[in-house]
């Protein structure tokens, strides 16, 4: 693998552990982990935070592609995304909680 790979996984890496970092979010991770698919006001209830801060989370982490959400008529499910990045994250807040 090259320099510029290896420096691209790294950055990248760094970006996930980075969401990590946030208590709030790591939060969100293990209720989410816990549960299937959640709609904001649940996972809001869950954490004891206002639904507009965890809709912001929420959204930091769907952009990383660490969670994913499927839309039911008005109401937005999320769920750990199904790839090994958002899998290796949710291990990892595991194992540290």
């Amino acid at each position: 693998m090259g320099s510029k790979q290896m420096r691209a996984r790294a950055q990248r890496a760094a970006r996930v552990f980075k969401l990590a970092s946030s208590a709030s979010r790591s939060h969100i991770l293990l209720v989410l982990a816990e549960k299937s698919a959640l709609p904001v006001q649940q996972i809001a209830d869950s954490v004891g935070m206002t639904h507009s801060a965890v809709s912001h989370q929420l959204g930091l982490l769907s952009s990383a592609k660490i969670v994913a959400f499927k839309k039911e008529g008005r109401i937005v499910r999320y769920s750990i995304a199904p790839n090994s990045e958002a899998k290796a994250l949710v291990k990892f807040v595991r194992a540290l909680a």
